[in-house]
């Protein structure tokens, strides 16, 4: 068995041993990259959002905000590990990352009447702030997903992490003929679906756990 998955070996912790342990051959390679956006905060807030890990990064790397004066919320225990691992604690976790709609929703009952600045790539759906009344969130670029197509060679199963993904997927390749295909969540479930393909399983939370829990259940059927 071959298996694709977008995202690069070192953004996969254990998973690449287990696939060779497994007698599984990995293709792991993510199809996006990113670039810096300059920004300049206008707006006050209480709490910072972030919808992944790069958000914090290139929040960090421009150096304009200190975290540990705010109150960090993020998307999925994921992103909470790597901002943990960086030093900083999450005062909320979306438990449900893989869907936008029920992260919104929740999310806003856990603001209040809190401010909250939302740094999101250009890309972004923006999908937290669906909730909230206008005056309390400010949005801003701080990253650019650029989208980078190479040839992937035909595999028994795909695992595609994002939208961004799917999309630079399709600029040259489709899937083999009988394959399963995996998404993280439902934003790509939808992505997937604008190409014309159905996702055989769906990520809830979107961590490296919950996918290699589920590779372990594809292996043995």
């Amino acid at each position: 068995m071959t298996i694709f998955i977008s995202k690069d070996v070192s953004e996969l912790e254990e998973i690449p041993s287990f696939l060779n342990e497994a007698n599984v051959a990995g293709i792991c390679h993510s199809l996006i990259g990113f670039e810096a956006t300059p920004f300049h905060l206008k707006s006050d807030f209480e709490v910072i959002f972030f919808p992944s890990i790069r958000a914090a990064k290139y929040v960090l790397d421009s150096g304009q905000i200190d975290l540990s004066s705010y109150v960090l919320a993020c998307n999925g225990a994921q992103t909470e590990k790597r901002l943990s691992s960086l030093g900083y604690s999450s005062g909320y976790v979306a438990e449900n990352a893989g869907n936008p709609q029920e992260v919104a929703k929740d999310f806003s009952s856990w603001l209040g009447q809190r401010k909250v600045l939302v740094p999101h790539s250009n890309l972004s759906a923006l999908s937290v702030t669906k909730y909230l009344k206008e005056h309390q969130y400010t949005t801003i670029e701080v990253y650019q997903t650029l989208l980078k197509s190479i040839e992937i060679e035909p595999c028994d199963l795909y695992v595609f992490s994002s939208p961004s993904n799917i999309d630079s997927f399709f600029k040259m390749n489709t899937p083999k003929a009988g394959s399963k295909i995996v998404v993280w969540g439902k934003a790509s479930y939808n992505s997937l679906e604008q190409h014309g393909y159905n996702a055989d399983f769906t990520l809830r939370d979107g961590t490296l756990d919950e996918l290699k829990l589920l590779l372990q259940n594809i292996f043995k059927t």
